[in-house]
C-alpha cells in the first residue's frame, strides 16, 4: 500500500503577494493560527478551504498543492 504526502506552498506564494498569514486567513475566513499550521505541515486543509486559498493565491490547485506518493515495498 502507499503513502500519499501532500506538500504545499501557500508560504512562498502569500509571500510573493505581501501578504501576513492574518491577510490570508481573514480572505479566506479562517485564523492565523490555520494558515500557520498549513504552512508547518502540522495538519492539510479541507478540499473547500484548499480551494478558497488557490483562489485568494490566484493560482492553480496544483501550483500550491503537491502530492507525493511513497510506495511502500512488500
Amino acid at each position: 500500500m502507499s503513502e500519499l504526502e501532500v506538500d504545499n506552498r501557500i508560504c512562498e506564494l502569500r509571500k510573493e503577494l505581501g501578504l501576513s498569514q492574518h491577510k490570508l486567513a481573514r480572505a479566506v475566513g479562517l485564523k492565523r493560527r490555520s494558515i500557520m499550521a498549513y504552512e508547518n505541515k502540522t495538519i492539510s486543509p479541507t478540499v473547500e478551504t484548499a480551494y478558497k486559498i488557490c483562489k485568494v493565491l490566484g493560482k492553480d490547485f496544483q501550483e500550491v498543492f503537491i502530492f507525493h506518493e511513497d510506495k511502500e515495498k512488500e
